[in-house]
């Protein structure tokens, strides 16, 4: 079922919900600061100037914008606040400690709903079925426009009904990214000074990820029970390949960086008594010591 939708903010990954947007059938409108980029959009769906006009336009209101201080900058421009009473806004920038639960806060006082969400992928692949961006907020304001949300990644989902929830879905992401890509690129850097292709390894990376997912299953049953006992690799077996992996780079040329941060932070693990535990019990030094 159609429904009216406004985009505030068309850099790449904006311009891309809103294309998303546009290609499930919805009245789209869309707003951004600079001229170019909305010009793009002219004859595929309503285009304003005004950002007060395109939140008046819709029921729901996504800002994808650089950050919250920007989307505050245009929530404080003249008739926005009064446009969006009563509708639902949808924040998509990445979030500091405190900004989501400030700005439902701000928003409840407006009358305004906010469904804090964070993007889980590049613009590339917005609108495809295994895409994620995940939501926090009240259910029933998930469960309202979740047939619109699912344009935008179809396996999006409510994490949480706290404000500060996505965020903190968002950090796992960004740290999963980050330290998977090093990785990736760690390898390449050994293949190359192996006389090998990198492509051999890239090639791999979709039997790669199928252990990925298998070892988070598995962690996760772990992590939650706090027991870390298990019968597939202990964590001695894993610092001793870490350390293979740091002799290997330094006898190759390669960078040792990377892998030496995870002989220090796994042997903290084993220095606690882990050693006999699988590899899952590294939370233990990740995580806050109150905790």
């Amino acid at each position: 079922m159609a429904a009216t939708v406004s985009v505030l903010g068309l850099g790449n990954m904006g311009a891309a919900l809103a294309d998303a947007l546009i290609g499930a059938g919805h009245a789209v409108t869309v707003w951004n600061r600079g001229a170019e980029r909305r010009a793009a959009f002219a004859g595929r769906c309503a285009v304003q100037d005004d950002p007060a006009e395109a939140c008046a336009a819709s029921d729901l209101v996504i800002a994808c914008l650089a950050d919250y201080a920007a989307t505050d900058a245009v929530l404080a421009a003249p008739g926005v606040a009064a446009a969006l009473r009563g509708r639902t806004l949808v924040q998509l920038a990445t979030a500091g400690p405190g900004e989501a639960q400030a700005l439902a806060e701000t928003l409840a006082a407006a009358g305004v709903a906010l469904l804090d969400g964070k993007i889980l992928t590049y613009p590339a692949r917005i609108g495809d079925a295994p895409t994620m961006l995940a939501y926090a907020g009240e259910r029933a304001l998930w469960e309202r426009h979740r047939p619109v949300l699912l344009a935008l990644g179809g396996a999006s989902a409510l994490v949480a009904e706290e404000p500060g929830g996505a965020t903190a879905v968002d950090l796992a992401w960004l740290s999963f990214l980050y330290g998977s890509t090093l990785g990736l690129l760690q390898g390449a850097a050994f293949c190359e000074a192996g006389g090998v292709d990198p492509a051999a390894a890239f090639a791999a990376v979709p039997s790669w990820l199928v252990e990925i997912a298998a070892e988070a299953e598995y962690a996760r049953g772990l992590i939650a029970r706090r027991d870390y006992r298990g019968d597939q690799a202990s964590l001695d077996v894993h610092v001793a390949a870490m350390e293979h992996i740091v002799g290997s780079a330094n006898a190759s040329g390669v960078s040792d960086a990377f892998p030496r941060l995870h002989v220090d932070l796994f042997s903290q693990a084993v220095a606690r008594g882990h050693g006999a535990e699988e590899i899952a019990a590294g939370i233990e030094v990740l995580r806050p010591p109150a905790s």
